[in-house]
């Protein structure tokens, strides 16, 4: 398990916050272009074409282009993701380290949250959103899953690093 230290009081830098705070606005706002700004193209992370629903392409270990990302941006970045990024508290994941919302659910049948954790020893933030249908489904776990959305800070920058799946 990740060790989670917040930033010491005393430390005043707060760019890789700032960064976070960016880009929970780029997503909401639905702004490609600077939510590209956290990611390098192209990469390979065969969990993307999961996650969009394109596992074929997974198979083949295709790599994550420029025009792949804008094709699937409301999907990587769906609704359950922004409802609980919005709810993420900023000022608890510096100063804790760590992050979680309440759970929310549009249907009383699936319920999602977000956790999102600050390493510093790793340098990451990670963004994690989990969630359960009622009505499980054996195709997925009975229902639950976690979709983890890994950024690593590399000289002073908060760039996408990968996205992993569970459940």
């Amino acid at each position: 398990m990740c060790a989670h230290t917040a930033i010491a009081s005393t430390d005043t830098t707060t760019t890789w916050i700032d960064q976070v705070r960016t880009l929970r606005d780029a997503i909401y706002q639905r702004d490609k272009e600077t939510t590209k700004t956290f990611f390098n193209f192209p990469y390979n992370n065969a969990e993307f074409w999961y996650i969009v629903g394109v596992p074929n392409l997974a198979e083949k270990e295709a790599p994550v282009t420029e025009k792949s990302f804008d094709l699937y941006f409301d999907k990587i970045f769906d609704k359950q993701f922004i409802t609980a990024f919005l709810k993420i508290k900023t000022k608890d994941l510096y100063e804790k380290g760590t992050s979680k919302t309440a759970e929310f659910t549009d249907d009383q049948e699936e319920y999602y949250s977000m956790e999102a954790t600050y390493d510093k020893n790793e340098q990451t933030v990670t963004l994690q959103l989990s969630g359960y249908n009622k009505k499980s489904d054996p195709e997925y776990d009975g229902g639950e899953y976690a979709i983890f959305y890994v950024f690593k800070i590399k000289a002073g920058k908060l760039r996408f690093d990968k996205i992993l799946m569970a459940g």
